[in-house]
């Protein structure tokens, strides 16, 4: 039984793979998992696997750091395969280099990860991977199945397709390439007519395949509603320039003939048939990037990008929008400015996940208005109306430009009504008390904040909190207080005098009133 030991950084994609592997069927074990490299490392040093499944790009070592330890340390026997985002792709050749056994991207499939295994679990008994794949051919009918399962075009005519341009695999370079119809101009053909557009698309991608085959230059590996996706195979000394030596001929001449700008997304080169299916993903990445970038000619190489920007941070930025709301800062726009360009950042590469969290977010802000009744009796943008013109959006720039004239007409809309002036100043009242909790504080003094009288200040506050202004102040006193206790060895008084109490009978009572026991008993219980 072959050992086996799996790193991620994330514990919910670790087990998501754990769970895909038919460990009895492929006679595996898992020995021991990892968290970022250096862990990675030390457990290899200990264990001693045959077969390592990681993601590239962890804390501490990346995998490729972890490769070249690994030889420097006499283990030369292990097999790698590496597993990782779009975003780190570009480590893909050098981990293919340094002799890992294959570089999958997310996400990824429970077969091409058993066929990963099945590979490793050869070459560690030392067989060759010609022996694994007697004929490149298997490969190609491997790579033809599995991308179009499901799909209208028969993967067996496709494969038949391939056999019969009598392509030459050996020592040859294999670049993905999608083709489309740029998509402003999809939208003014379908405009014009609906037939019309297919014919047009009809055309050109049996152009484009006719074409390939006449010069044998590559094959056909899926069609979609838009777009056709192809392999390139190139001698190793030619793929250097082989967009303007092959495809822009084609390009030129077909949009000339047809009328229409033609979108292009390029792939990964690389001389490893079995990274094929990478080569497709690649391609088809680059070609829904037109929706961020903009380019009818993208090329996977140079799109790379660095995620800076978390989920929590873009939560802390849809609670500045709402804030910014209430608080009338003059910044709102600003703030869902930010907001946008969080998404772009999270979800580069993909448009449907950009599109669905802007919706998302444009709900999530409503909800948070209703709350306070902000938009009662505010005439404002029909949701379903703004939800279709950003599923309709043929770019993140017009996405977003949609959503900033929503949100500067629905700001003026509400400032303009008097249910906001009262939200307004509870929040500057409350954000007025989180940053004087320590002062000696009074109906009469915080009133003064809101510019209104003790009793309708009293009155609107309860309303709008659901609690009385002494109540709301000895919570958050309390909160404070606690953590004082748990992460300082102050004494009582001084917590006490911390937080806004000048006498340390009433801030021991308080305390009691809020936890049932005394500050110093339960400090005693913690210990």
């Amino acid at each position: 039984m072959k050992k086996v030991i799996m790193a991620d950084d994330e514990a919910v994609i670790l087990k998501g793979l754990k769970n895909m592997i038919p460990w009895e069927k492929l006679d595996l074990t898992l020995v021991d998992e990892a968290s970022d490299g250096t862990e990675l490392f030390e457990k290899i040093i200990k264990e001693r696997p045959h077969i390592v499944i990681s993601d590239i790009k962890m804390p501490g070592l990346t995998g490729l750091e972890v490769v070249k330890r690994a030889k420097d340390y006499g283990i030369n026997e292990i097999k790698f395969i590496f597993i990782s985002g779009f975003q780190e792709f570009t480590y893909a050749q050098e981990a293919l280099a340094q002799g890992a056994v294959d570089y999958l991207l997310k996400p990824v499939g429970e077969q091409e990860l058993e066929d990963s295994l099945h590979k490793a679990i050869a070459l560690s008994e030392e067989h060759s991977v010609s022996e694994l794949f007697k004929e490149h051919e298997d490969e190609i009918e491997i790579l033809f199945r599995r991308i179009n399962e499901g799909n209208e075009i028969d993967s067996r005519e496709l494969k038949k397709s391939f056999e019969a341009s009598q392509i030459d695999l050996d020592h040859k370079v294999f670049i993905g390439i999608s083709f489309g119809i740029l998509p402003p101009d999809i939208k003014r053909l379908r405009t014009q007519s609906l037939t019309k557009y297919h014919l047009t698309q009809f055309s050109i991608f049996n152009r484009l395949i006719e074409s390939f085959k006449d010069q044998k230059l590559g094959f056909t590996v899926k069609k979609e509603e838009d777009v056709i996706h192809m392999i390139a195979v190139l001698p190793e000394e030619e793929h250097a320039g082989f967009f303007e030596r092959y495809i822009q001929p084609i390009r030129s001449e077909l949009e000339a003939e047809f009328g229409v700008d033609l979108h292009i997304g390029i792939g990964m080169r690389t001389d490893n048939i079995s990274q094929l299916k990478n080569v497709y993903k690649s391609s088809r990445f680059a070609f829904a990037n037109y929706f961020f970038e903009e380019r009818a000619v993208l090329d996977f190489e140079n799109m790379h990008k660095d995620y800076t920007v978390s989920f929590d941070d873009y939560t802390r930025q849809i609670e500045e929008v709402f804030q910014s709301i209430l608080l009338k800062d003059g910044r709102v726009l600003e703030h869902v400015d930010n907001a946008l360009k969080m998404i772009y950042e999270i979800h580069y590469g993909n448009p449907y996940a950009a599109k669905t969290r802007v919706v998302h977010m444009v709900e999530e802000l409503k909800q948070k208005m209703n709350q306070y009744s902000l938009l009662q009796n505010t005439p404002q943008m029909e949701s379903e109306d703004l939800q279709q013109k950003i599923e309709g959006a043929l770019s993140f720039a017009q996405l977003h430009k949609t959503v900033m004239k929503y949100y500067e007409q629905l700001v003026a809309q509400i400032y303009q009504s008097e249910r906001v002036c009262e939200a307004s100043s509870i929040e500057q009242v409350k954000k007025y008390i989180r940053d004087h909790y320590m002062e000696d504080l009074s109906v009469k003094k915080v009133a003064k904040v809101a510019c209104v009288s003790q009793n309708y200040f009293s009155a609107m506050f309860k309303k709008e909190t659901g609690e009385n202004f002494k109540a709301y102040l000895t919570g958050i006193r309390m909160a404070e207080a606690m953590k004082l206790l748990l992460d300082t060895d102050m004494k009582t008084y001084q917590i006490g005098e911390a937080v806004g109490y000048n006498n340390v009978r009433r801030f021991v009572d308080a305390f009691r009133a809020k936890y049932k026991m005394s500050p110093m008993d339960y400090k005693k219980s913690l210990k």
